[in-house]
């Protein structure tokens, strides 16, 4: 059974709350309530069989999201929800970014949707209370490391085998689709490359290094922090293996506030940053180091994509950009390029039939989630139902770039992010760049950015 205790200043509003859930559904019980954070607090360090906590956010003196800091800091493995009035965008934004599983709005209690949510609650909680019971068997330390985490990137349940197990000094399973592994000392690269090539028929692995003092319970949440902040900004398709700083994670990071997102999504709407570089990276940084959550992501640029509509009359090219199955930063930033190349060739279009101008946008795309295969002209052209002559013309006309060159530009900006967010060695992220071999990958990517890859990654982590 799951203890749960209810913060509120309301009397009656957390009797409502007590008796309008029914908790045995979800193997839940309230074992007690408080009016106020400090009182909370009290009752928590008291009572360690807590294993939920609903707060409200507005409070007098101290509000939820100080609880929710005091909660992450002191007792990770406590599962938060808010439950509150207040369905303002910064309250939102903040307590998500903070670690909580949900934030349900009471006068929405009574809605279909908030039953899934309690289930998913309940089903957090209970591996969030096996590893707090496991922590407490354990009276020291684990001798660890180093240490992974295999995620599957769906809510299937994943099984490890038995020679991960067999490897590991310790085991957590963090969520069903969640396991962390502790070791003694850093997995060789061998070991880690089979371990790749396994799970990433389901998954990714996220590694930590050099965390021997740090708490395991901190190591989960950091990997619960990363996949529901970071990994939508972090991801890259075809990089199964990410390797993580903890303290990062873990160190608060500023919000973008209400006012501030409106600002943003007005400076997007003006289009002023088509052809402004530096506003263009301004908007695009502070949203990605504020950790904005992906559904106000998708508002930003849905507004984007209204104003395209409005300015420009061909009807057809809005349809080639569509925006409804993005799922990460990487997609977005692909297509804003994709816009940004339409607009700023929009003068050199007038020669062209919308259905050419259509075939080379559809072939851009498919350029976009193909790059790394060996993509020859000929296999272009039957893509984009053109000649191979007249495609390389138009494309170069109306792309900006001959299509050698955008294809080799793809590559290179690819192995470039590869390089950045990962330790992996040269020939694999040549490979999985899309290039032949080392040799002339690293002759491709000097003569694009006057640097070997291995320079360019020590200039970039100096």
């Amino acid at each position: 059974m799951l203890n749960v205790f209810i913060v509120d200043d309301e009397p009656l509003v957390r009797a409502g709350i007590k008796y309008s859930i029914n908790w045995e559904k979800y193997d839940m019980q309230v074992i007690g309530e408080a009016d106020g954070v400090d009182n909370a607090i009290e009752a928590i360090l008291i009572h360690p069989q807590i294993d939920i906590v609903f707060t409200d956010i507005v409070m007098p003196e101290k509000n939820g999201l100080e609880l929710i800091k005091w909660i992450r800091k002191y007792r990770p493995l406590i599962t938060t929800v808010v439950l509150s009035y207040y369905n303002d965008f910064t309250y939102i934004q903040e307590a998500l970014r903070l670690g909580i599983v949900d934030y349900i709005v009471k006068t929405e209690l009574d809605y279909p949707d908030v039953s899934l949510s309690l289930q998913r609650i309940a089903d957090i909680a209970k591996s969030n209370q096996q590893n707090r019971h496991k922590l407490n068997l354990h009276q020291s330390e684990a001798d660890y490391s180093y240490v992974i985490a295999i995620v599957a990137l769906n809510e299937s349940p994943l099984s490890l085998r038995e020679q991960e197990l067999a490897c590991a000094s310790d085991h957590f399973q963090v969520s069903q689709n969640t396991h962390l592994l502790l070791y003694p000392t850093k997995v060789e690269e061998a070991q880690l490359l089979e371990m790749e090539k396994y799970y990433q028929k389901v998954g990714i692995l996220l590694t930590f290094d050099g965390i021997r003092s740090i708490p395991v319970s901190d190591i989960i949440i950091a990997i619960k922090l990363f996949m529901s902040r970071d990994f939508f900004y972090d991801y890259l398709p075809h990089l199964y293996v990410y390797d993580l700083d903890i303290q990062s994670i873990l160190e608060e990071k500023s919000c973008l506030s209400g006012p501030d997102y409106m600002k943003v999504e007005e400076q997007l709407s003006s289009m002023q940053w088509i052809n402004d570089d530096a506003m263009l990276n301004q908007i695009l940084n502070t949203i990605r180091n504020s950790r904005l959550l992906p559904s106000s992501v998708y508002n930003l640029f849905y507004c984007v994509q209204k104003q395209w509509q409005r300015f420009f009359s061909i009807d057809a090219v809005p349809n080639a950009f569509p925006i409804s199955g993005i799922r990460f930063w990487y997609q977005w930033m692909d297509w804003l390029n994709h816009f940004r190349t339409f607009i700023a060739t929009q003068s050199k279009l007038s020669s062209y039939s919308h259905e050419v101008i259509n075939s080379i946008q559809k072939l851009v795309i498919w350029l976009n989630n193909n790059f790394t295969k060996n993509v020859t002209l000929t296999e272009a052209s039957k893509i984009a139902n053109l000649s191979q002559s007249y495609l390389s013309r138009c494309f170069k006309n109306i792309i900006g770039k001959p299509f050698n060159v955008y294809l080799r530009d793809l590559k290179v900006e690819y192995a470039k992010k590869i390089l950045t967010q990962s330790d992996l060695q040269i020939s694999r992220i040549a490979e999985i760049s899309g290039f032949m071999d080392q040799f002339y990958f690293t002759k491709v990517f000097k003569k694009c950015t006057g640097m070997t890859p291995s320079e360019y990654r020590a200039k970039i982590r100096k």
